[in-house]
């Protein structure tokens, strides 16, 4: 596999992985630090953001999979899924 098509599935990886970790969580948290009354689920949300945050998670994932398929020595085959449990890790750390 060419370096440059391995950078470039890297640098998607590494868009997708900072689009979870941008996109995660909700936009009204802070209310309730400022506002213990003000509750979460009283701000009506359309899931836009859910939905952009699953694209994201399955671009990462589609990433490290051909970073797993392309690499030839053990390395290159191990350290596409510890990125993948990454993204899965920020993915969930972000919903928390």
């Amino acid at each position: 596999m060419k370096p440059l098509s391995r950078l470039a599935a890297t640098a998607v990886y590494t868009v997708a992985l900072l689009g979870i970790w941008l996109l995660g969580g909700s936009k009204y948290d802070w209310m309730s630090d400022i506002d213990p009354a003000f509750a979460d689920a009283t701000f009506e949300t359309h899931g836009s953001r859910e939905v952009a945050t699953a694209v994201f998670v399955v671009i990462a994932l589609c990433a490290t999979a051909f970073l797993a398929r392309s690499g030839k020595e053990r390395g290159n085959r191990v350290t596409p899924l510890i990125l993948s449990l990454l993204a899965i890790l920020v993915y969930v750390a972000s919903r928390a």
